[in-house]
């Protein structure tokens, strides 16, 4: 539907044929036509108008638009048979076609052969006396479909003068040529099958690593809840092992759960004044010696002394100086330094290999690349259009699917945790789960303030503590709250402000760490306009 001008038709013309008796008309618009004689060629211009005067193109209808012509020289006429090959459908067509009928009329069936190529797109063929009728499948823009034809001579006279007429046999030319075009397109079609089968093994690939490297060890290990801490790990360790989507590798949530936990252990202070001033909400840098904290705690502290004024941080404004590209800049370097640190200390490989195997996991990324790869590779590989080709072609997009979720999987699924590393995971788990639901924390109510602000900084960790903060709510008196530094953290948003700034840091900051080609200053450019 839409406003159109009318339609063309490309008509090939091979040396000694021509076309003859040219009609054109249309059902349901008024038309027009002009031709245009090219080398090899003739184009016809159709135009199409909604009105007699021939004014106005057509909008918004349906038009059957019919072209008559007769083609001379097309039947090629030698001792034995005469030859007819014939394009019913050319490769030239911008659209698809549903469904092609097409009759060829001759004398009498009698001792006639023909083929129809691709036959694979042949959906019927049918003598009625002497009229072979054929219907197709559909045909896709791009493919054509031939009729080749070998008559008996006998059903033409001697002076035919539609024809070409050589002095020389052609039956056994075209048997033996239909034979190769057979054969070639049987092969393929087994090439292609068999690369379809073999493309559906890879894409299955990714459950024998499964099931090789990341089937999980049994353990005797049934507690529903764990209502104390696990273990004395820093938070940022937890966070790390059984926090974050890489095991080993500590997120921003970690980074958090630092800041928490020096604000518990009085490093940092929370400016606890409820006045409505914005300066109020800071942080203020304690005189407590920072030397015996790890360095990773330490480029935490070192990074909010980057802005601080006379000891106290305003957190507000630190929020709105992280979206600042420099200052970013400068909270990705100690949020790297932090991570480098956190491992070198704490999270070395030895270390990790006791809780966790990432073999599978390193096996199923390197799969994913080269399955994306492959995967691209053969989808412009597979130019053919024959049924098996377009089969292996689907079969390369399923592969570049499965090896796309192959790179996002998070690592704990094809990674396999130790006997150990299980153990610990299921313990920190189920402590996620007893902070999250509130009924398990109002049967077994941590026993005091402290221990909860303790709970508040792993939940951190665990990217969860809104949810523990509304919890402490329904639970815990206001005056025990108040004596709370966590919770007034998160009261007066100062973790909101944490939240948001840090995020920024990390957005801002990864777009514009290092440089690259083509990002250095200057250049621009200039034209005309």
């Amino acid at each position: 539907m839409g406003t159109y001008n009318g339609v063309y038709r490309d008509i090939p013309i091979k040396s000694g044929e021509k076309l003859a008796n040219l009609k054109v008309y249309a059902e349901g618009a008024y038309c027009s036509y002009n031709v245009t004689n090219r080398m090899d060629e003739k184009s016809i211009k159709i135009f199409l108008y909604s009105d007699p005067q021939k004014s106005a193109p057509i909008n918004d209808r349906d038009v059957d638009v019919f072209i008559e012509y007769d083609f001379v020289n097309v039947i090629k006429i030698y001792n034995d048979v005469a030859e007819l090959q014939y394009k019913l459908w050319g490769e030239g067509w911008e659209q698809d076609v549903g469904q092609l009928t097409a009759n060829i009329h001759l004398k009498s069936n009698n001792g006639v052969q023909y083929w129809l190529n691709p036959p694979y797109l042949v959906q019927n063929t049918t003598w009625h006396n002497q009229t072979l009728s054929i219907t197709t499948k559909p045909i896709y823009s791009a493919n054509w479909f031939e009729l080749l034809m070998a008559i008996h001579s006998n059903q033409f006279l001697n002076s035919t003068p539609y024809a070409l007429r050589f002095k020389s046999d052609i039956r056994g030319y075209l048997e033996i040529t239909q034979k190769n075009y057979e054969n070639e397109l049987n092969f393929k079609t087994k090439v292609y099958s068999l690369l379809t089968i073999l493309i559906i093994l890879c894409a299955l690939f990714p459950l024998f690593i499964y099931f090789k490297f990341g089937r999980e060890p049994k353990i005797d290990y049934l507690n529903e809840y764990e209502r104390d801490l696990p273990s004395n790990d820093p938070p940022a360790v937890i966070n790390a092992l059984y926090g974050s989507e890489l095991v080993g590798d500590p997120d921003i949530n970690g980074f958090r759960a630092t800041i928490m936990d020096l604000i518990d252990r009085d490093y940092l202070r929370f400016n606890e004044d409820p006045s409505n001033d914005e300066n109020s909400l800071a942080l203020k840098i304690t005189y407590k010696d920072p030397s015996k904290l790890k360095n990773f705690e330490r480029d935490v502290f070192e990074f909010f002394k980057k802005f601080e004024e006379d000891r106290i941080v305003n957190l507000n404004k630190l929020k709105d100086e992280l979206k600042k590209k420099e200052n970013a800049k400068i909270f990705m370097h100690f949020y790297l330094n932090w991570k480098y640190h956190l491992k070198e200390e704490l999270l070395d490989d030895e270390t990790v290999k006791k809780v966790f195997h990432k073999k599978g996991n390193r096996y199923l990324k390197i799969y994913g690349l080269i399955g994306l790869e492959a995967a691209f590779f053969l989808v412009f590989l597979m130019g053919d259009n024959i049924p098996a080709a377009i089969y292996a072609k689907y079969a390369a997009i399923i592969l570049g699917i499965v090896a796309i979720i192959s790179l996002i999987t998070p690592a704990k699924i094809p990674g396999q945790w130790t006997d150990y590393g299980r153990l610990n995971y299921e313990k920190w788990k189920k402590f996620k789960r007893y902070l999250k639901e509130f009924s398990m924390i109002k049967k077994h109510t941590p026993e005091s303030i402290e221990v909860w602000n303790k709970y508040l900084v792993y939940a951190t960790a665990f990217g969860i503590a809104s949810e523990v903060i509304m919890d402490m709510e329904e639970i815990f008196p206001l005056d025990q709250l108040a004596r709370s530094a966590m919770y007034n953290f998160h009261y007066w948003g100062g973790f909101n402000a944490i939240y948001i700034g840090t995020n920024s840091g990390m957005s801002v900051g990864y777009a514009n760490v290092g440089g690259g080609a083509g990002g250095g200053s200057g250049g621009g450019g200039g034209g005309a306009f």
